[in-house]
């Protein structure tokens, strides 16, 4: 199936992946989560279908789903935490930069392509939630960097495994169903 874009802006495609990928990350990030002992730090699989999400349709998808995601997670809540939206939001945006690695859609999935994603999912969590929301945390909140670091460490090291495990065997299955041999063909 081709993706259609218009001149300007997002393909339908995208947009509608969009709106499906905020719904299924919030639902996952509001009614999911799995506490790590560490305050107001979760396992969060709604990290996991984002980044699976990012790697399909590309950085603009991933940075706005993981925007709105979180900031009506955070606003089921009570207030929205900004520092964490922007992060996550940016995460989101980098994480899409895979869909290039990947090329899950034109190319087999191959081993190196997913040690290299997940390389990168790494980087960019200790980027996000290792260094960016915590300094956010301290310069928007004037929260205590003990506790923000030890949040955003933790935050990194969960995220990581979430993805590096849910997220690697979703694109391992969305792989199987892109068979470059037998793809259908408009005729």
């Amino acid at each position: 199936m081709n993706e259609k874009k218009s001149s300007r802006g997002l393909s339908v495609q995208a947009v509608v992946a969009t709106g499906i990928g905020i719904a299924i990350v919030f639902v996952l990030k509001r009614f999911v989560p799995i506490p790590t002992g560490v305050p107001n730090t979760t396992i969060d699989l709604g990290e996991a279908f984002l980044t699976f999400l990012a790697a399909i349709f590309g950085p603009a998808v991933g940075g706005l789903t993981a925007f709105f995601a979180h900031l009506f997670t955070d606003l089921s809540w009570g207030d929205p935490w900004w520092s964490w939206i922007i992060a996550d939001a940016l995460f989101g945006f980098l994480i899409g930069y895979s869909r290039n690695l990947l090329k899950i859609k034109q190319e087999k999935l191959t081993t190196g392509k997913l040690v290299k994603f997940n390389v990168l999912q790494v980087v960019a969590n200790i980027l996000c939630w290792g260094v960016l929301a915590p300094l956010g945390d301290i310069w928007i909140y004037s929260q205590p960097a003990g506790k923000v670091f030890l949040q955003g460490v933790t935050a990194t090291i969960t995220n990581s495994l979430a993805i590096g495990i849910v997220a690697t065997l979703l694109l391992i299955a969305y792989g199987k169903t892109q068979n470059q041999d037998q793809k259908l063909t408009k005729e």
